[in-house]
């Protein structure tokens, strides 16, 4: 009973330091792209830098490898350290050596570069809570990719489910665009240029599209990857990093755009955070969070069901949102990162009630009478993917053992369920 408690306080600590952690990631990503740092002139300018804060994201990431105990723990010998030497894996499998696995991680790590660089790139012209809402368009391009790419299945639920997070969304966008437009009009303020809010929304779901494929690659080509799930996590993050030292931070230095002339300039990004305490300070505490997120995400991956992992994301969609328009009506009426209720408001959230409808009845959750669902168990997965952990479940509906047999199939009326 004391082992029992102990492992429910242990979840319970892990599942706020998700839901705090994760609304931390958002709030303080949008704050840092509001301050000013000075840069290589002496000049004072904002600090919009997605890409800095993309790799941020990696390095904060690597320090889950701090904490995996395996990765440094003695073996017996050199041979059992660097091979799956699982009694049950076959002779292909033993042959996977550990360090195979390592660089296979490597082919997220490019996704998450792209995905990530995208949706920050569109957090600089949304607000918060848009962009936070807009995290749901993952889940329909990976049913989507699944069907196209992996020949999955999708029952009618499924369908319905990917429809009505699809008109979430786009009550999200409508809202956002509408809102913007009538705050520009009554000269309340906060009001942004339109076509900057298509565009960050543009690069948002651009994002989200990216992350789609990056978990369909994850089907395709990392199933022999069983690392545990801090190393995963700290692998992703270390070739992350050094992807974008070596490949991207050049790129974007040499392509032309409105950082002094370049797309972005991280020599001006770290000038600008020296410069700022708290700049700085708002960067250490973003690190922070991530780093907690991912390990609490791993900590609790196996305990959480569909329902838990939708109402965290509701709340963590409501406190990004409160906290917005909390500092625009009780902080500052012209801070960059506060929101205002614009008579549309309402029109997101119903956006967000249908959003998290729509994955309710995609997950299961809630079961229509006229819909049949699959009965069977679900192929256990060989690892524990990043995009599952950036989801803590998988958005691909699950691949089922399943029988052309019609009575494989069940309905949620019990007068009409099939035998198993």
């Amino acid at each position: 009973a004391i082992l029992e408690m102990a492992g429910a306080r242990f979840t319970a600590l892990a599942v706020s330091g998700l839901l705090i952690c994760g609304s931390l990631n958002t709030i303080t990503m949008k704050v840092a792209f509001s301050m000013k740092g000075t840069n290589l002139d002496g000049h004072q300018e904002v600090f919009q830098k997605p890409w800095f804060i993309t790799f941020i994201m990696f390095v904060a990431m690597s320090s889950s490898l701090l904490f995996d105990k395996s990765m440094w723990r003695r073996k017996n010998g050199l041979q059992e350290s660097l091979i799956d030497a699982s009694p049950d894996a076959g002779n292909y499998a033993r042959s996977v050596t550990w360090g195979y696995k390592v660089r296979m991680v490597s082919i997220p790590a490019v996704f998450d570069i792209l995905a990530t660089g995208l949706c920050s790139m569109g957090f600089l012209y949304i607000p918060a809570s848009v962009w936070q809402l807009l995290r749901g368009a993952e889940m329909v391009f990976a049913a989507l990719f699944a069907v196209i790419f992996l020949q999955r299945e999708l029952f009618l639920y499924h369908w319905l489910g990917v429809g009505l997070c699809t008109c979430g969304i786009i009550l999200v966008g409508m809202a956002s665009v509408w809102g913007s437009g009538a705050q520009a009009d009554d000269g309340s303020g906060g009001g942004g240029d339109v076509h900057l809010l298509l565009l960050g929304m543009g690069l948002a779901l651009g994002g989200q599209v990216v992350q789609a494929a990056q978990v369909i690659a994850e089907e395709w080509l990392l199933t022999e990857v069983d690392l545990p799930g801090l190393q995963i996590v700290g692998f992703e993050g270390v070739w992350g990093g050094l992807i974008m030292m070596a490949f991207v931070w050049p790129l974007l230095f040499w392509l032309p755009g409105t950082d002094h002339g370049h797309l972005e300039d991280e020599r001006e990004a770290f000038s600008m955070v020296q410069s700022n305490a708290a700049l700085t300070t708002m960067i250490a505490l973003y690190t922070f969070s991530c780093a907690t997120y991912n390990m609490a995400g791993i900590a609790v991956t196996g305990a959480l069901s569909a329902v838990h992992r939708v109402m965290l994301e509701a709340f963590r969609t409501s406190i990004v949102w409160i906290f917005g328009l909390s500092v625009h009506y009780f902080v500052d009426p012209n801070s960059p990162f506060g929101e205002a209720w614009t008579p549309y408001s309402w029109i997101e959230v119903c956006g967000f009630m249908v959003l998290m409808l729509g994955q309710a009845v995609y997950g299961e959750m809630i079961r229509l009478p006229c819909c049949t669902y699959p009965v069977g168990a679900m192929q256990p997965s060989n690892m524990a993917s990043p995009g599952a952990l950036r989801n803590l479940a998988s958005p691909l509906p699950p691949a089922r053992k399943q029988e052309a047999n019609p009575e494989t199939w069940a309905s949620p009326l019990p007068s009409r369920a099939a035998n198993p």
